[in-house]
């Protein structure tokens, strides 16, 4: 009866310590799948629309919801014609960045997006200024790019000049 006893009692410690350390595996898991799907890396983007204009706007503007839009596109309407471009909408998981950088190289020139990425909570946005005839004949200046971008909208933005 005691070699029973013993028996039982070494077999349930023995359990209970294996028990612990099958639980401690799942949570070293659970914080690594934690930290990758928090927004890190490259981003998806693809673009919505190009124009130049002289409206007054900030570098970039993040744009999360239709109202925003419908604002937006009745700042940079061309009121020389009745109706403009067809107004984006938005699906879950996406927003639109507007962007207008400060052209330093190319006054008549435009601009191109080559890679967006995640740092923390900041959007890194990197670019460079591109030759564009059509561009310098007209005397155009003022690019805008509006970019529909996959993920979660960024708490701010930081536009990275590759001519530099």
């Amino acid at each position: 009866m005691k070699h029973t006893i013993l028996l039982v009692l070494s077999f349930l410690i023995g359990s209970t310590g294996f028990s612990c350390r099958s639980v401690s595996v799942p949570n070293n898991e659970l914080k690594s799948e934690s930290m990758m799907n928090e927004p890190q890396g490259d981003v998806e983007f693809s673009e919505v629309r190009r124009l130049n204009s002289e409206v007054k706007l900030n570098n970039f503007v993040i744009i999360k919801d239709f109202s925003e839009t419908v604002k937006l596109y009745g700042k940079i309407a061309d009121k020389r014609f009745s109706r403009s471009e067809p107004i984006p909408t938005l699906e879950e998981n996406e927003f639109f960045l507007l962007l207008k950088p400060i052209m330093k190289k190319q006054t008549f020139g435009d601009f191109e997006v080559t890679k967006m990425e995640m740092k923390g909570s900041v959007l890194n946005v990197y670019y460079k200024e591109i030759k564009n005839e059509e561009y310098f004949l007209n005397k155009q200046k003022n690019p805008i790019v509006i970019l529909r971008v996959n993920g979660v909208a960024p708490s701010g933005v930081k536009l990275i000049n590759l001519n530099k």
